[in-house]
């Protein structure tokens, strides 16, 4: 009797993040994979063509969520600005706050995302920290620019000194998925986060 092939692919898929997630993607193995769900290696390539491949089809749904979150929360930011509301900008409660990037999307496959974040040496998406990090600054930039153009009274900072408030943010802001914390433990660690950043970014921006 055929093997049922959803069956075989999910325990492809568990064993393969177990193998990323212990060795990273340069040091993982197709072998390993295929012996931990006991199968050859020639019937593991059906699933997937190389080790790359079986890699991006971990975390692709994971680099998808990012994006469509990434532009919601852009466009958010845009509609508070519009509305004049530019205090609530860096408020936990707000419905687009940046902890939302971590808790309802970094949380719906946090296996993938650490992946993503930590294993990814070898593979094009080992730059994704910094990716986000350089774009997350343009985007600050801009937005800051967009708000002296309105009138806003808006500080003066550069873009270098941006980029390590940025940097720091976003390291501090992705340590829950480091640690394997449980979302109720992430939440409140963040909550502590964005109690520090806040003034911070208020009083560096002007906001």
């Amino acid at each position: 009797m055929p093997r049922d092939k959803t069956s075989s692919h999910e325990k492809i898929v568990k064993a393969a993040m177990k193998e990323f997630r212990k060795k990273g993607f340069e040091q993982a193995s197709m072998k390993a994979v295929a012996d931990a769900v006991g199968m050859t290696s020639a019937a593991l390539y059906r699933h997937f063509a190389n080790k790359q491949d079986m890699f991006a089809a971990l975390v692709q749904p994971a680099v998808d969520a990012l994006d469509d979150w990434r532009k919601k929360h852009i466009a958010s930011s845009y509609d508070v600005l519009e509305q004049g509301g530019s205090e609530v900008m860096w408020d936990f409660e707000a419905d687009m706050s940046d902890v939302r990037i971590v808790l309802d999307v970094m949380y719906q496959q946090p296996e993938a995302f650490y992946l993503l974040l930590y294993c990814a040496a070898g593979t094009p998406y080992e730059g994704l920290v910094h990716d986000m990090t350089e774009e997350s600054t343009d985007e600050m930039m801009h937005f800051l620019q967009d708000c002296k153009a309105r009138g806003l009274a808006v500080r003066e900072v550069q873009r270098d000194e941006m980029h390590m408030l940025v940097s720091a943010y976003n390291a501090a802001m992705l340590q829950p998925i480091e640690h394997g914390y449980d979302k109720a433990d992430a939440e409140r660690y963040l909550k502590t986060i964005m109690d520090f950043f806040t003034p911070g970014w208020r009083m560096i921006t002007g906001l």
